[in-house]
């Protein structure tokens, strides 16, 4: 996911620019990978970065998968937000446990559940169903 590398070095204190000159790549050559995912990133690349970092290549590319999944699960989450939020629902139950299994519980009262039950399940990556034992809608992540 894009931005992985940026991530990396603003938490470095570092710039493209910087890595760049470290390694000896063209800074073009880094936006560029920058933009792309972790496993589009060359053997090269990696190398060059991680012996500025004193890694290994495989560390490395550990720090940019975590990097990549953080990125991805805020915009997988920024996804639920944006319907929650369009349909006038609290979003401070929406977090990262929801990727991990957790579900969220909305109460059946609201006229409106069905409207937000129909734009849940039009994302990519959630699903609302109603638990018929309990009266609650739910809402988990699509697994």
């Amino acid at each position: 996911m894009a931005g992985f590398i940026k991530k990396y070095l603003d938490g470095k204190d570092w710039t493209i620019y910087q890595l760049g000159n470290a390694t000896g790549l063209p800074h073009q050559t880094i936006r560029m990978a920058d933009k792309k995912t972790v496993d589009q990133m060359s053997a090269k690349n990696v190398r060059l970065t991680a012996e500025v970092f004193g890694f290994t290549a495989g560390e490395m590319l550990d720090e940019f998968y975590e990097i990549e999944e953080e990125i991805n699960n805020d915009e997988i989450l920024k996804e639920l937000t944006t319907v929650f939020e369009k349909h006038g629902y609290n979003t401070d139950e929406i977090s990262t446990e929801l990727l991990d299994g957790e579900k969220i519980k909305l109460d059946m009262n609201d006229d409106d559940i069905t409207k937000l039950a129909e734009s849940v399940n039009a994302t990519e990556h959630f699903t609302a169903y109603l638990d018929s034992s309990t009266d609650f809608m739910i809402v988990e992540a699509i697994q």
